[in-house]
């Protein structure tokens, strides 16, 4: 097994690290999702505690990952609803805690991009809360075995999706208190692969709203940034099952640079704003 050689929970950057079930970190460096939630459901069956809920979500987001929301050999919206119900016992137990936080803003927004932004909008601003919550917690870190997991940079990659996604309209902010901000998502995709460079999906999620500015705004010098941050992305070699995927959309972004405000890893979104403002 590979052997433990990084920080795998983490209090604050003053304190030294906590080391708890080490031998899931490891299952989840190797990617071996599948049997570290099995192990993950045993432990909590007989002696939970507030890491394994959220070492519960993330091996479930790894999984569905896996699968587009259309993908009918999975229920995406059990799946995600199990997923969110594992943060939220885990936050029953330990309020507040940023790791628990940032699984339950994933459980909810994957929830929202399998049935759907425009029809999952009373998630959002909760989304939006767990996510700044994470990002601005004060001497919070967490990096996994391999990297594959880094708080709070992970959810600077996360509100970068989140206000790409949800659109910039003056009924979204009517409906769900926020609204999405193609400025404040290039900032955070910025702030994503400063702190974690060698991501493929954070150079792919920057190239996806740099091309998107660029849709929207008629803007070519953002056409230019935003096919090299994809170049970037095609640079760094795909080793994971989500990377390969990654690559392949990046490819597809750089074929077809117009999907990119729409885009989502499970599936193309429908952001047509005639069904929120069609009269009945």
């Amino acid at each position: 097994m590979f052997p433990l050689a990084a920080w795998v929970a983490i209090a604050t950057a003053d304190s030294p690290p906590v080391l708890a079930h080490d031998d899931l970190e490891a299952l989840y460096h190797e990617g071996s999702f599948q049997q570290g939630l099995g192990v993950t459901n045993e432990r909590i069956a007989s002696a939970p505690d507030k890491d394994l809920y959220w070492m519960k979500a993330r091996f479930m987001f790894e999984i569905g990952e896996r699968f587009t929301r259309t993908d009918t050999s999975i229920d995406k919206e059990a799946w995600y609803k199990e997923m969110l119900a594992a943060a939220d016992a885990g936050l029953a137990l330990a309020p507040g805690d940023p790791h628990l936080r940032f699984a339950r803003g994933i459980a909810m927004g994957r929830l929202g991009t399998t049935r759907g932004v425009l029809s999952s909008l009373f998630m959002a601003r909760d989304v939006e809360q767990d996510w700044l919550a994470v990002a601005n917690a004060q001497g919070f870190f967490y990096q996994s075995l391999g990297n594959e997991e880094l708080l709070p940079c992970d959810a600077y990659h996360a509100l970068g999706i989140f206000y790409r996604l949800v659109p910039d309209w003056w009924i979204i902010q009517v409906i769900a208190g926020t609204r999405g901000d193609l400025d404040r998502s290039l900032e955070f995709h910025r702030k994503a692969v400063s702190c974690k460079p060698d991501d493929v999906d954070n150079w792919k999620e920057l190239g996806a709203t740099e091309l998107c500015i660029s849709d929207k705004r008629k803007d070519t010098g953002m056409l230019a940034s935003g096919l090299t941050s994809l170049s970037r992305a095609l640079a760094i070699p795909a080793v994971t099952e989500r990377e390969l995927i990654d690559h392949r959309h990046t490819k597809m972004l750089i074929a077809q640079p117009t999907l990119a405000c729409e885009y989502s890893r499970d599936g193309q979104q429908d952001l047509d704003e005639s069904k929120l403002t069609a009269k009945p």
